[in-house]
């Protein structure tokens, strides 16, 4: 499978079943994509994919903390998501994709190309939503 085909099959729910069968055709778990310079983490991030997100952190677990070429953690990309997905949805904020992620280990300390934290990330979000993050993450602190 090209890398191209895997790409285009991913969304919220599809894409693990074609990235086996990409790796078991020799595909290179930690390619970036060309355009936006995102890991296949990143992209699982974006899709909010859990089950493609857990498929490639069983290929290769340094994906959770990987910038890959576009210096962004993918850890970021699953916050950013998290919110822009509430509030483009008007959803309540879950940070089910966070969640994700900091469960199978990624880096809550990681800072991004900008040099900020997640909760600085929320920030940019303004008061509500750096308040929902803050009762988030202290729940998860408990």
């Amino acid at each position: 499978m090209k890398y191209e085909d895997l790409l285009f099959s991913i969304d919220d729910k599809n894409g693990v079943h074609e990235f086996q069968q990409y790796l078991a055709e020799g595909g290179n778990v930690n390619r970036s994509q060309p355009d936006s310079l995102w890991s296949l983490m990143h992209i699982a991030c974006e899709n909010q994919n859990e089950s493609l997100i857990r498929a490639l952190f069983t290929a290769d677990s340094g994906l959770l903390n990987t910038r890959a070429a576009c210096g962004y953690p993918p850890i970021f990309q699953a916050l950013d998501i998290d919110i822009d997905g509430a509030i483009q949805s008007g959803h309540p904020m879950t940070f089910e994709t966070t969640r994700l992620m900091l469960e199978l280990g990624a880096d809550p300390n990681l800072k991004d190309q900008k040099q900020r934290t997640l909760r600085e990330l929320a920030q940019v979000y303004g008061e509500l939503v750096v308040n929902e993050f803050d009762n988030w993450i202290a729940s998860l602190l408990d």
